[in-house]
C-alpha cells in the first residue's frame, strides 16, 4: 500500500515541477520524444513501458493545448491496448483520439482512428456491421487526401469479409490492396498479410494449390524474422486447406506450428507487465485531475487556515480510496487474464486432442494399407523367387526375375519404413533386448551388402576393437534396423569409394559398456545447409539433381530409433570429403562364462522328413507357400480355411501348423483356439500380413507357438520351422 501512495506522490510534484520549469517550445520537443518512445517501444512489444510514455505525452500536451498531440498520444495508447485484445479501453482511447482529431481537423489522424474503431468492432465484438461501417468512413476519408492511408481499411474490409466467408465481396478489396502495395512502399506485414489473405480466399474457392503457395511465400518471408502475429494465422490458414483436402499428416504438422508460434505470441509475462502499466497510467491520469483542481484547494487553504487537518485527513481518505480503487482494477483486470489464459489452454487442450486423434487415424490407415500391400506382394515375391530357383530358366529370363524381384522387395521395404514411422509416432515400437554377439551381428549386416557393393565398386570395412565383449544385451533388430538404414545411405551415395563400419569402447565397467558405433564413407559429402535436412521424413540430400532411389525415410528412423534407445545420431561431413554418422550405446554385458550365455553359432541341425498342414485361403499364397516347402525338403497338405483346418488336425497326425489369421468361415485365431482344447503339443505358426506388434501378444496368448510376416521367404521359412520342431 505504501508502494502506490509514493508512486503517487512522486509522479504529482514530478508534474507540478516539469508545468513550472519548461517553456511551450520545450514541452513539445518533449511530446516529440515521447511520441517516439511509445512507437518504437510498441513495435518491440514493452507494452508497459510504451503506455508510460503515451500517457506522458497526453498529459504534456494538455498542458499546451495542442489537440493534435493530443489525438496522438490517445491513438498510440490505443494502439497498446489493441494488441493485448483490452477492447474496452481501446475503444474508449481510438473514440478520444477521434474527437480530438477532428478539432485539429487532421484528416490523417481521422483515417487511423476510424480505422482502429473498426479493428475494435469487427475482430473485438464481432460486430461485423459496426466495423464495416467504421472502416468504410475511415476509406471515404482517406480518399479525399488521395494517401497511401487508404491501404489499412481496404485491407481490413476484405479482412473482414474473409472472416465472415464473404469471399466474393472480399476479393474487390484484396485486389485494390495489393495494387496499392505495388505501387507505393509497403511493410513486410501489410505484404504478407495482403497474401496470407488472398490465400485463404483461394482456399474458401476450393483451389487449395494456389492458396498453399501463397501461404508459402508468406512465411518465407517472415519466419526468420520471427512476426509471430502472421506466422500464426498462415499457419492455422495452412493446416484447415490442409485439413478439407484430407491431407492429414500435413494438417498435423501445421497445427503444431500454429501451436508453437500461438504459444510465443501469448506470453504471459508480457501480459502481466501490461497490467501494471494500467495501474501507473491511471495514477497518472489521477494527477491531471488533481492538477486541474490546483487552484480551488489553494483557494480553500486561505479561507480555512485552521482546517489544515481536516485538508490532510481529507487528502488521506481520497488517496485511501484511490488505492482502493487501483487494487480492485488490478483484481479485475487479473481475473480477465485469468479467464483469457484458461481459455488459450482449453484451446490448447482441444487442439492436442484433435493433433492425436489425426495420429491415431494415421497410423491405423497406414496400418490398414500396408497389410493389404503385403498380401499381393507375397505373391509376386514369391513366386519370382520360385522361378528363380529353376536351373532351366534362360539368362534373359532370369535378369527379367532379378528386376521384379528388386522392384517387389523395393515396395516391401517402401511399406515396411513407412509402418515403422507410424509405429514410432504413435509409440506402439517398444525394446526388446536379447543376448548379441556384435561382432557376428556386424559381419553378417555387411555381408548382406556385399552384392550392392560390387555393383558400385565399394569397398566395405568392419573395425572392432578386440577388447569388445563377445555378448552383451540389445535390441538386435533395431540395431540391425539403424545399421541397415546407415550403411544403405552410404552406399546409394557412394561409388569406386570405401564404407567402414567401426565400434569402438568408450568406457567398460564390470557390467556395463559404452560403445561408439562409425559408419563413415569417402563419399560426396552433405553440404553444410543440408545437415539438419537428412533427418526429416521424406527428405532426400540431392535428388533434385540427382537419379537417386529411396523414400527418405531411413535417416528418420534412425534418429527415432536411437531416442528410443537413448542415444542421439551424429553427423560429421564436408562437401566432398566423406560423411560421417556415429552414435553411442550403453550396454550390458553378459558373462562369457555364464551357463545362460546363447548358442549363438549353433549350426543348422538336418531336415527329417516331416508333415506339415498349411491353412491359408489365398490361391496364389497357396502355390508360394508350398513350392517354398518343397524347396527347403517339407511335405504338406494345404486347407482353405480354419474349419477345415481343424478338421484335417482331427483327422491325422501333423508335425507342424502354418496357420492364417485372416481366413473365411473360421479365421487362425478361432481356429487355433479349437485345436489347443484337444491338442496342446502340435506346434503352430501365424501367418499374417500385419504389422507383427499388434497381433503377437493375442496369438501367443491363445497357443500358437511363434509368428512370421508374409511375404515369406525361403531361409526365414526354413529357420522358423527348424526352431519350433527341433528348437
Amino acid at each position: 500500500m505504501r508502494i502506490v501512495v509514493l508512486i503517487f506522490c512522486v509522479v504529482f510534484i514530478g508534474g507540478i515541477s516539469y508545468a513550472q520549469n519548461h517553456e511551450e517550445q520545450s514541452a513539445r520537443d518533449s511530446i516529440e520524444y515521447f511520441i517516439t518512445k511509445t512507437k518504437t517501444l510498441l513495435a518491440s512489444y514493452s507494452i508497459k513501458e510504451s503506455l508510460d510514455y503515451a500517457s506522458k505525452a497526453i498529459h504534456l500536451a494538455h498542458q499546451v493545448k495542442s489537440d493534435l498531440d493530443i489525438s496522438r498520444g490517445h491513438y498510440f495508447m490505443a494502439c497498446n491496448y489493441e494488441v493485448i485484445e483490452d477492447f474496452k479501453n481501446t475503444e474508449i482511447h481510438y473514440l478520444e483520439a477521434l474527437k480530438y482529431a477532428r478539432v485539429a481537423k487532421d484528416t490523417i489522424r481521422i483515417v487511423r482512428s476510424l480505422n482502429g474503431l473498426g479493428n475494435v468492432y469487427s475482430y473485438g465484438y464481432k460486430n461485423f456491421n459496426k466495423g464495416v461501417d467504421y472502416y468504410s468512413q475511415s476509406l471515404q476519408m482517406a480518399s479525399q487526401i488521395n494517401s497511401n492511408e487508404k491501404l489499412g481499411p481496404i485491407l481490413n474490409l476484405g479482412w473482414t469479409y474473409i472472416d465472415e466467408n464473404k469471399f466474393d465481396e472480399a476479393l474487390p478489396y484484396l485486389k485494390e490492396a495489393q495494387k496499392l502495395s505495388q505501387d507505393s512502399v509497403t511493410n513486410i506485414v501489410a505484404l504478407s498479410n495482403i497474401k496470407y489473405l488472398l490465400g485463404r480466399y483461394y482456399a474458401g474457392k476450393n483451389d487449395i494449390k494456389k492458396a498453399n503457395q501463397l501461404f508459402n511465400e508468406v512465411i518465407k518471408a517472415v519466419e526468420d524474422k520471427e512476426i509471430f502475429s502472421v506466422l500464426t494465422d498462415t499457419y492455422k490458414a495452412k493446416s484447415d486447406a490442409f485439413q478439407k483436402i484430407g491431407e492429414t499428416d500435413s494438417a498435423l504438422y501445421c497445427i503444431k506450428k500454429y501451436l508453437l508460434y500461438k504459444d510465443k505470441l501469448f506470453d504471459e509475462e508480457k501480459l502481466k507487465q501490461t497490467e501494471i502499466a494500467k495501474v501507473s497510467f491511471a495514477i497518472e491520469e489521477y494527477q491531471r485531475e488533481l492538477d486541474a483542481s490546483q487552484k480551488e484547494k489553494e483557494y480553500l487553504a486561505k479561507i480555512a487556515k485552521n482546517n489544515v487537518a481536516i485538508i490532510i485527513i481529507s487528502v488521506g481518505l481520497i488517496l485511501l480510496l484511490v488505492v482502493i480503487f487501483f487494487f480492485y482494477r488490478g483484481y479485475r483486470s487479473k481475473k480477465k487474464i485469468n479467464e483469457v489464459l484458461k481459455e488459450k489452454n482449453e484451446q490448447l487442450l482441444e487442439a492436442k486432442i484433435e493433433a492425436e486423434k489425426l495420429t491415431n487415424v494415421k497410423s491405423q490407415f497406414i496400418s490398414t494399407v500396408s497389410h493389404e500391400l503385403r498380401t499381393p506382394l507375397y505373391g509376386v515375391v514369391g513366386i519370382t523367387t520360385l522361378l528363380m530357383e529353376d536351373k532351366d530358366i534362360t539368362t534373359k529370363h532370369k535378369k527379367l526375375l532379378n528386376s521384379l524381384k528388386f522392384s517387389g522387395d523395393y515396395l516391401l521395404d517402401l511399406i515396411n519404413k513407412v509402418l515403422k514411422i507410424s509405429k514410432i509416432e504413435s509409440n506402439k515400437e517398444k525394446l526388446t533386448k536379447t543376448p548379441t554377439n556384435l561382432h557376428q551381428l556386424s559381419q553378417n549386416l555387411l555381408h548382406s551388402f556385399d552384392y550392392q557393393a560390387k555393383n558400385k565398386n565399394n569397398e566395405l570395412i568392419l573395425e572392432i576393437q578386440d577388447e569388445l565383449p563377445e555378448i552383451v544385451l540389445v535390441d538386435s533388430l533395431k540395431l540391425s534396423e539403424v545399421l541397415i538404414n546407415l550403411i544403405g545411405n552410404s552406399s546409394k551415395f557412394t561409388e569406386n569409394g570405401k564404407i567402414w563400419l567401426r565400434i569402438k569402447i568408450v568406457s567398460i565397467e564390470k557390467d556395463d559398456i559404452i560403445i561408439r558405433v562409425e559408419i563413415e564413407d569417402n563419399g560426396p559429402g552433405i553440404p553444410e545447409d543440408k545437415k539438419e535436412f537428412v533427418f526429416e521424413k521424406f527428405s532426400q540430400v540431392g535428388r533434385e539433381f540427382n537419379k537417386l532411389e529411396g523414400t527418405g525415410l531411413g535417416l528418420s528412423i534412425v534418429k527415432n530409433l536411437l531416442e528410443m534407445m537413448e542415444s542421439q545420431i551424429h553427423l560429421e561431413s564436408k562437401e566432398g570429403r566423406g560423411t560421417k554418422f556415429y552414435f553411442d550405446l550403453k550396454l550390458e554385458v553378459i558373462d562369457e562364462k555364464s551357463d545362460d550365455k546363447p548358442n549363438l553359432d549353433r549350426e543348422d541341425e538336418i531336415n527329417l522328413y516331416r508333415k506339415i498342414l498349411v491353412a491359408e485361403d489365398n490361391k496364389i499364397n497357396q502355390i508360394v507357400t508350398k513350392n517354398l516347402l518343397d524347396l527347403i525338403g517339407y511335405d504338406c497338405t494345404i486347407v482353405e480355411n480354419g474349419f477345415n483346418a481343424l478338421q484335417m488336425v482331427k483327422k491325422e497326425n501333423f508335425d507342424l501348423v502354418l496357420m492364417d489369421l485372416n481366413m473365411p468361415y473360421l479365421n487362425g485365431v478361432e481356429a487355433t483356439k479349437r485345436i489347443r482344447e484337444f491338442d496342446k503339443t502340435t506346434p503352430i505358426i501365424a501367418l499374417t500380413a500385419s504389422e507383427l506388434s499388434e497381433v503377437q501378444e493375442e496369438c501367443m496368448a491363445i497357443g500358437m507357438n511363434d509368428i512370421i510376416n508374409k511375404p515369406l521367404n525361403k531361409n526365414d521359412l526354413r529357420n522358423i520351422i527348424s526352431k519350433n520342431l527341433l528348437g
